[in-house]
């Protein structure tokens, strides 16, 4: 696997392994290059890599621009926002 390195020092990319069991199906992607271009990716398709030389390795479909990614997990899988908070 090449090792590529941030494009920008004020990118902060995850550490760590990708946890496939963690109850998250999809991930969210954003380009920060254009910043307003994102995605979903599957975490069952995404290597056995750190995150770090996962976010690194990704390359935005409209600008064109690799590794100026900022990755999130897909929070609306496990979360119900339209039900509120109720107390």
């Amino acid at each position: 696997m090449p090792w590529r390195r941030k494009p920008a020092h004020h990118l902060r990319y995850w550490t760590g392994p990708v946890d496939h069991n963690a109850g998250f199906k999809t991930v969210l992607v954003f380009c920060v290059g254009c910043q307003h271009h994102n995605g979903r990716l599957k975490v069952a398709d995404l290597p056995d890599w750190d995150w770090y030389d996962i976010s690194a390795h990704l390359k935005c479909t409209a600008c064109g621009k690799v590794g100026w990614v900022d990755t999130r997990m897909d929070w609306g899988e496990v979360i119900n926002f339209a039900k509120g908070v109720s107390g």
